[in-house]
């Protein structure tokens, strides 16, 4: 049998006469952005891929094209392949030597798993039947916008990805765990069905051979201060390792992600009291904690927002930092040095014109008050990036100003509070506005690139911007570019340390174009 080629010697074996450094693709029928990426090792960009429906054969076939490049753009190798038109895709992923793509087949109620080679060879396919009661869930997740913002997909790095989805058993609400392995046709699946009325999971992250989740579960659907759990399954089989619970004693903590920082485990995320409501609660503080294979907390380090945070913003107790509203890390980059950086964002809840209206008029036409939308709206507001020390003390702050950016909600989604908002502002919403971090090969800098949006009088401009914040010889830099175009939709990709390839679809043109930008 063949060996499939890695990414980097498929790379090397191009002629080296091809340095496109532009991109344009015509004649696309359908495109959605989120379905184009970088393909990466590491934080190194090797090359993209652009995935987009090339051409209309009847009135029930589609042909697909998936477009692998190299890292100037130039074009690599073209996959073509034609499916009904009932079929979307849903979401991508890579997992640094092989790229997945999740299609929904409407009319049969099926996802199907494709997965490929970085050499565009198709490698495995994975198919699940899904029910009617799952098909409904795809409206508060996969359908549940326009903007394809949720994500359901999770490289792990060189073996495969994980799928995590909400799912129904009989009358119960759970969610359903899938590995599906890029190095052989393989597969397992998870599903919580005892203990709860109602399970909820989150997906940590992938470490030394163990999935970590963070797991909810209520007593009944009308339960409002759920049990919290961390559960380790077993990479090889999906296999059920541990459930532990979420506090040490003195602290309840809710997980929201993982990094491996110096080779080890670690959870991260908001610590309450113990007797505390992980739902609705205004969190203590920030907490680090390392976790071995078998669940079990091998050291814990509590940040306290007053204390500790304290001493470098302006913050209260309760987790609120002033002018900037409540933090969400997106990402934790650890330096050579040891020091470790938080990069999040803020958000707060305001009260909803729209979403009061529509309760009001609900309630003048007989239906009880219930609107379309929430009361409430969250307004994203500032980055921040908190520096600790290697052993998670906090040694600096720095909030970044942006424009505001207002995210209404649907009706009931306000009522939840904290990390666990956060969260679906971030993945169910797509409302945060950071974009991506970059460290270079020597972890000795590294770059936090998000979106914003300017009127700036003097200049002249008022559009959409993207920005870097770099960390380089001990010193932050800002830069920016505009990005304001007559593209229907455009996204912004990384690409060599010190630029950004900027993607754009023009739907009415049936074009996407894609070239570089320079970053200081």
């Amino acid at each position: 049998m063949k060996k499939t080629l890695t990414l980097l010697s498929f790379l090397c074996l191009m002629v080296t006469g091809l340095f496109a450094q532009t991109l344009g693709i015509e004649n696309v029928q359908r495109a959605t952005l989120r379905n184009s990426a970088a393909i990466r090792e590491g934080s190194e960009v090797k090359g993209y891929y652009f995935f987009y429906v090339s051409d209309k054969i009847d009135k029930r076939t589609y042909e697909y094209t998936l477009r692998i490049t190299d890292n100037n753009l130039a074009t690599l190798k073209d996959v073509k392949f034609t499916d009904s038109k009932y079929v979307q895709v849903l979401e991508s992923s890579f997992n640094g030597t092989d790229l997945i793509f999740l299609f929904y087949n409407e009319k049969e109620r099926t996802f199907e798993y494709q997965t490929y080679g970085a050499d565009g060879k198709k490698k495995f396919t994975y198919t699940r039947e899904l029910s009617k009661k799952e098909t409904k869930l795809l409206e508060l997740t996969y359908l549940a916008d326009e903007e394809d913002t949720y994500k359901g997909l999770y490289p792990v790095e060189g073996q495969g990805f994980i799928s995590n989805m909400p799912s129904r058993e009989d009358k119960d609400f759970t969610f359903q765990v899938d590995f599906f392995s890029t190095e052989k046709r393989k597969q397992w699946t998870y599903i919580p069905t005892e203990g709860a009325k109602k399970h909820v999971g989150d997906y940590l992250g992938t470490a030394n051979g163990v999935v970590y989740m963070g797991v909810l579960e209520y007593g009944s659907k009308m339960d409002q201060k759920p049990d919290s759990y961390i559960i380790g399954l077993d990479m090889a089989t999906g296999k059920k390792l541990f459930q532990n619970a979420t506090d040490n004693g003195k602290y309840r903590y809710y997980p929201s992600s993982m990094n491996v920082v110096g080779g080890k485990a670690y959870i991260f995320g908001e610590y309450f009291d113990l007797n505390g409501n992980i739902i609705k609660d205004k969190s203590s503080g920030f907490a680090f904690l390392g976790i071995d294979e078998k669940g079990k907390i091998v050291s814990e380090k509590f940040n306290s927002w007053d204390l500790q945070l304290g001493k470098f913003l302006d913050v209260s107790s309760k987790g609120r930092i002033a002018d900037f509203g409540y933090m969400y890390v997106h990402q934790i980059i650890q330096l050579a040095d040891g020091d470790v950086y938080a990069i999040g964002e803020g958000w707060k809840k305001q009260a909803s014109t729209l979403g009061i209206m529509s309760q009001v008029a609900s309630a003048a036409a007989g239906g009880g008050g219930r609107g379309m939308a929430a009361a409430i709206k969250i307004k994203i507001t500032d980055l921040i990036i908190i520096r600790f020390d290697k052993d998670f003390n906090v040694k600096g702050a720095q909030v970044y100003a942006k424009r505001d950016n207002p995210i209404e909600l649907p009706q009931g989604v306000g009522l939840a509070a904290g990390p666990a908002l956060a969260k679906m502002i971030k993945y169910n919403y797509g409302g945060f506005d950071y974009a991506y971090s970059q460290v270079n090969k020597d972890r000795t800098a590294f770059s936090v690139c998000y979106e914003d949006y300017v009127k700036d009088k003097e200049n002249d401009y008022k559009g959409q911007t993207f920005n870097s914040i770099s960390f380089e010889d001990g010193k932050f830099s800002q830069d920016m570019i505009r990005t304001k175009s007559k593209a229907t939709s455009s996204v912004v990709m990384p690409a060599q340390q010190g630029k950004v390839l900027i993607l754009e679809y023009f739907k009415k043109d049936k074009r996407l174009d894609a070239h570089f930008e320079k970053l200081n």
